[in-house]
């Protein structure tokens, strides 16, 4: 019998282990538009982490040709929606059996870019689509967010970002393999995990050394989410964080388990 209880509760455990979560990666940095060495080399690591060993295409988000011209360079595969067209923008597109993950290009406001607050507002008007997405495995790729307030609202994670970020000053910390971009015009900075309502879930992926004067050094400047889930936590890594409901279950049943089992031994043992 205590076989059987140890096999039920290892069967528990794994059942409520198997869990699936997407990366995600933000930046300050408007590589879509510069597409400068530095910025295709940083662009091709986020989409990489993005896409996490997917070969199925990234469903891109973009009203103009950077974007899809970025990935075009990249050699990525990709199928890209007009999101100021509302009716193009339907909850089907945030589908994992289709698409590795998607991307969303700068906003205008960084002084060139492509996309808008009504498109990046229809994009976020598919929250449940895109918990639903990034749930199962889904990765996430944002640029530049620049003065548009709502641009990272797509994010599950909340995402929060302050304009007027230096050009230079960049470092990378070596998480996700994603290097720093020096000498472009950059548009916005992330206030650090866990404060000023960035979720604590993030880790920096690329710091600033001088900040802007509302987010002191140093600052973070490309942000990622390792197997991210929607409703607090992640699954199978990021540093500091707490884990799933599925991992305490996990934790619980598994010791729950011994003692039970101790007790069977002992019982069979009278």
């Amino acid at each position: 019998m205590r076989h059987l209880v140890a096999k039920a509760l290892l069967t528990v455990g794994l059942t409520s282990s198997l869990a699936v979560a997407g990366n995600i990666t933000l930046t300050g940095h408007d590589d879509d538009f510069h597409q400068s060495s530095n910025a295709v080399a940083q662009a091709g690591a986020m989409f990489t982490f993005a896409r996490n060993g997917s070969a199925l295409p990234v469903l891109s988000f973009d009203s103009g040709t950077e974007l899809t011209t970025l990935l075009t360079s990249l050699g990525i595969p990709f199928t890209n929606v007009d999101p100021n067209n509302a009716a193009a923008v339907t909850d089907a597109l945030f589908n994992n059996a289709l698409y590795s993950s998607f991307a969303v290009a700068s906003d205008s406001s960084c002084g060139g870019c492509d996309n808008s607050p009504t498109g990046e507002a229809n994009i976020a008007a598919h929250a449940t689509a895109i918990a639903n997405f990034i749930n199962a495995g889904g990765g996430i790729v944002g640029f530049a967010g620049a003065n548009s307030a709502g641009y990272y609202s797509f994010v599950p994670q909340t995402a929060t970002s302050v304009g007027g970020a230096p050009s230079s000053g960049y470092t990378a910390t070596g998480i996700a393999g994603i290097p720093a971009v020096n000498g472009d015009a950059t548009h916005n900075l992330f206030f650090n995990p866990g404060t000023n309502g960035e979720s604590a879930f993030f880790q920096i992926a690329e710091l600033n050394s001088t900040g802007n004067g509302t987010i002191p050094p140093p600052a973070a400047a490309t942000l990622v989410c390792v197997a991210c889930t929607t409703s607090g936590g992640i699954i199978g890594g990021g540093g500091g964080s707490a884990p799933e409901p599925a991992t305490y279950l996990f934790m619980t049943g598994g010791l729950a388990g011994f003692a039970l089992i101790r007790k069977f031994r002992g019982v069979a043992g009278r």
